[in-house]
């Protein structure tokens, strides 16, 4: 008992709990048949639409009680599944598998599975987080097919600590009310959908433990640390009196920091610090300022281009755009231009075979390489300017000429624009200090353009050599390194000098810890995801 009472992962949702043990164990789905009859392709292929159609229905059910209940973060994680079920590519795989005489139930499974380890190659790891949403979505239909239940966390009657060794969004959204006290996995991450589901339940989980996990699936109680990462099988009496004191505290911190959810972040001195959100669609906007985002530091576009047989319009990234400017109002919006590489096909794109795809043709590489991608992208941004205060934010620059040349496109499109007579805003331009090599010619790029935000997740690797992913590396994963600090501090000097601002859109912004320190070093935006926001402020106001 002693080797297992202590198990140590990464704190994903804050929070403390102690309680009974309920191990979710979905075992493999497997088919029932691998093959179907000649003949049958086109019945099977009716079965799977039916299937299809149940599915997509079950999550728009869910959606809308989460919206009902005000959730609406949530509810759109159940909005992309019915995309998901409904993608034209996946179908279309399963269709040509169907045709060859492969049951639609194995074939759904592989088609998912191929999609889930395209997202999960991708360094982003946010976007690698997605391959689980894939593969749930699939499980979920083959398991329509053959007429099963797709969880077991229906039945979870008593509040208890869930053990898993994954845990879908599918499964989180069937557990009971009240019924699930915290979460601990032996996969995930901190963007993984078990932990925004967690945080945004508001209960505790713990991610990322690892294969151990599966010799405590025994145990009779657990008591979880999800803001230290660590949980600990079978307390005894001791531990279980610390973890109801902590319990106390945090419930006492929680009442405290609502006063700070609608204040203006300023330092004890005076000064103004803008604290932002992440953003990954226009549908989490409403919950963003609902926590008290002061704009977006980083809206990610690469949702737009994923999963589709043809590039996204001018104007379906324009209404996206436009969507979340119209949201935040006179408060900024910075826009991160496509940062997709060799990692995802992008329909219409010849992109090369690479041995490592995110050190390769990725971000604004390939985007000036190929400017049928890139000024679509553009137009639409600019005309989305009309609507509100928007920036565009050009990724993994390395070289003061790659900016140049991405206003010079830039201009090119507002020019089209004028000589068309539609109508478009005036937009600031930044760079995202990710690679060393900008965080060093800062002092170049500064006077190019009107911002640095700094990616803190891709600049910490980068720097130390670590794959951000690999949990041997881990105490090489923070930007609290001596020379992740010195770059940053590097870019706010060359930033002060051209008279732009600086921020962070990375991890580190919303670490209580680092918080002062890139206050100090000259950040003067922190953008991170909603739920860190009011924390955050609580942070600047005491800096």
């Amino acid at each position: 008992m002693a080797e297992r009472a202590r198990l140590a992962g990464i704190g994903a949702s804050e929070g403390v709990a102690v309680g009974p043990v309920f191990v979710h164990r979905p075992g493999e789905l497997k088919p029932e048949r691998e093959t179907i009859p000649e003949g049958s392709a086109d019945a099977e292929l009716e079965r799977f639409r039916e299937a299809v159609a149940v599915v997509v229905e079950q999550l728009a059910e869910t959606a809308d009680e989460l919206r009902n209940a005000g959730s609406e973060s949530e509810a759109g994680i159940f909005d992309a599944h019915a995309e998901m079920a409904e993608d034209e590519d996946l179908h279309e795989g399963v269709e040509e598998r169907v045709r060859g005489l492969q049951s639609p139930e194995a074939a759904i499974l592989e088609v998912g599975e191929e999609y889930a380890a395209l997202f999960a190659a991708m360094d982003d790891e946010y976007m690698a987080a997605r391959a689980d949403d894939v593969r749930d979505v699939a499980h979920q239909i083959a398991a329509q097919l053959m007429g099963r239940d797709a969880t077991g966390l229906a039945s979870l009657g008593t509040p208890s600590v869930v053990l898993a060794t994954s845990l879908a969004p599918s499964d989180t959204a069937r557990i009971p009310k009240g019924m699930a006290l915290a979460f601990v996995t032996a996969e995930g991450s901190k963007t993984s959908h078990v932990s925004i589901m967690a945080r945004s339940m508001g209960i505790p989980a713990v991610v990322g433990v690892g294969a151990i996990l599966e010799g405590s699936f025994d145990a009779k109680s657990v008591a979880v640390d999800g803001g230290e990462g660590f949980a600990v099988v079978d307390p005894d009496p001791e531990t279980v009196a610390g973890f109801e004191a902590k319990m106390e505290v945090m419930a006492e911190e929680r009442a405290a920091l609502e006063k700070y959810r609608d204040i203006e972040a300023r330092t004890s001195d005076g000064r103004r610090i803008e604290v932002a959100a992440n953003l990954g669609s226009a549908k989490d906007a409403e919950d963003a300022i609902s926590m008290g985002a002061e704009g977006v530091g980083l809206f990610r576009t690469e949702f737009l281009f994923m999963e589709r047989d043809q590039l996204p319009t001018e104007d379906e990234q324009y209404e996206n755009y436009a969507a979340v400017t119209r949201a935040f109002g006179e408060r900024p919006v910075v826009i991160r231009t496509l940062d997709v590489g060799g990692d995802k096909d992008l329909p219409g794109v010849d992109q090369p075979v690479e041995e490592n795809p995110f050190l390769g043709w990725r971000g604004i590489r390939m985007c000036l390489d190929v400017p049928e991608l890139f000024k679509p992208q553009l137009r639409a941004l600019l005309r989305a300017g009309a609507h509100g205060n928007l920036k565009i934010m050009f990724p993994m620059v390395a070289d003061v000429s790659e900016i140049r040349a991405a206003k010079k496109i830039l201009d090119e499109c507002r020019d089209e624009l004028q000589s068309e007579g539609a109508e478009f805003g005036t937009v600031s331009v930044g760079v995202m200090v990710e690679t060393p090599a900008a965080a060093i010619l800062a002092e170049a790029l500064a006077p190019e353009v009107d911002f640095f935000s700094i990616g803190t997740n891709d600049l910490v690797q980068y720097t130390l050599a670590a794959d951000r992913g690999n949990e041997k590396l881990r105490h090489l994963q923070s930007a609290d390194h001596p020379a992740v600090l010195k770059l940053i501090g590097m870019t706010c000097e060359a930033a002060r000098g051209a008279g732009i601002w600086v921020g962070v859109c990375g991890e580190a912004a919303g670490e209580p810890v680092l918080i002062p320190k890139l206050i100090e070093l000259g950040v003067t935006e922190l953008s991170m995801s909603a739920p860190s926001i009011p924390r955050a402020k609580k942070v600047v106001s005491e800096v």
